[in-house]
């Protein structure tokens, strides 16, 4: 089907929403050209596995939810590097999605797939969920979401009901409307939605070739459930379960020695914001090419943002913002790691470390703050 002129103008829309302030700031546009090798891919594996099958318009993604170290991660890494090693896998797959527009001359999308295998109903679970997590998918949400069509959980645990009702209201309506979530049957099921090639072979049980039982081997040739009779009087209904062939690499734990164990900055300065409201770090840079360098703690959720202002300027609106850091609009709270990252000014004047405690109803928020300047 080829595309519409609405749909064509609403891709193109799109694809300039994508382009916007983040992308530049980051650096988004060849982020996918570079190479696989952020401290956090040692734990949180590439899951793009190809198309759903031959003439699909989707591109299948494995996310390993219930076998990742989410907790490890959060304990042994900034939240926004672990965004800025999310970020490599979605660009590969916008940029595999792009690709598949280009040769089927139509909008295609990204296929999510959840494997909740492993997940366990715990303290740190609810902790994730409203914590971590929820920042994580808020970013996708914000940045990405429009690129996938479905998020297809698979390997439900029991408990789904009470974790779906815990993360659904932290999640935008636009992603909550995109979630299949499948049953006790997901390995016949999600063989209606994509091809055993685009599938990871650990779902095959061990020692088997995918099939599972000797019975249907025999029945092989048979493509669709078929109905065959035991002692002539028993009706079965038997599905074919394919092998599962794609190779996906299985995530690791974190080691414990890997967390960060100090609980404060050596040298931090101290900002208080009550509840509400918003405040900011001037920092001056004396020459061209300086390149801003932070480290933040914090005892609640926070906003930040990184800017240019002109010298005694107290406000500036956001239409005439000069920004060098993109906004992250959330940043879960109370900080495990600080968060740590670095700007460079290419020319003197005055710049802005913006915080907000709009989150807040009641809580004054605590920062702890270290700035290093230097010359590149």
């Amino acid at each position: 089907m080829s595309i519409s002129e609405v749909d064509r103008v609403r891709i193109q829309e799109l694809r300039e929403l994508v382009k916007n302030e983040f992308r530049k700031l980051w650096n988004l546009d060849t982020v996918a050209d570079e190479k696989r090798d952020h401290p956090v891919h040692k734990y949180w594996k590439f899951g793009l596995t190809g198309k759903a099958s031959p003439n699909s318009t989707q591109i299948v993604n494995i996310e390993q939810s219930g076998g990742n170290d989410y907790w490890g991660m959060l304990h042994a890494f900034p939240i926004n590097q672990i965004l800025r090693a999310r970020v490599h896998d979605l660009e590969c797959m916008l940029r595999a999605v792009m690709e598949l527009e280009k040769e089927k001359g139509e909008q295609c999308h990204v296929m999510y797939i959840m494997d909740l295998e492993g997940l366990t109903m715990d303290r740190r679970l609810t902790t994730l969920l409203t914590g971590g997590l929820a920042a994580i998918s808020a970013f996708m949400s914000e940045h990405y979401v429009e690129m996938v069509s479905s998020f297809v959980l698979v390997n439900v645990p029991s408990f789904i009901t009470f974790l779906w009702s815990i993360a659904k209201p932290l999640l935008p309506e636009r992603t909550r409307n995109k979630v299949n979530i499948l049953g006790k049957n997901w390995k016949e099921d999600i063989q209606k939605l994509a091809n055993p090639e685009a599938l990871p072979s650990y779902w095959n049980n061990e020692g088997e070739d995918g099939v599972g039982l000797k019975l249907l081997k025999i029945l092989s040739e048979f493509k669709t459930c078929s109905q065959i009779l035991i002692e002539k009087r028993f009706p079965i209904k038997i599905c074919i379960i394919q092998p599962f062939k794609a190779d996906i690499e299985r995530g690791q734990l974190v080691p414990k020695e890997e967390y960060y164990v100090d609980t404060a900055l050596a040298k931090a300065k101290i900002l208080q914001i009550p509840a509400g409201k918003d405040d900011h770090v001037d920092i001056s840079v004396p020459e061209q090419n300086t390149q801003i360098t932070w480290r933040i703690h914090s005892d609640g959720h926070f906003a930040f943002k990184l800017l240019k202002v002109n010298d005694n300027e107290n406000s500036v609106s956001e239409e005439n913002e000069q920004r060098i850091y993109p906004l992250f609009s959330k940043v879960p709270g109370p900080t495990i790691v600080p968060l740590e990252d670095s700007a460079v000014c290419d020319k003197p004047g005055t710049y802005r470390l913006w915080f907000s405690n709009a989150h807040a109803w009641f809580h004054k928020l605590t920062i702890e703050y270290e700035i290093e300047l230097k010359k590149i």
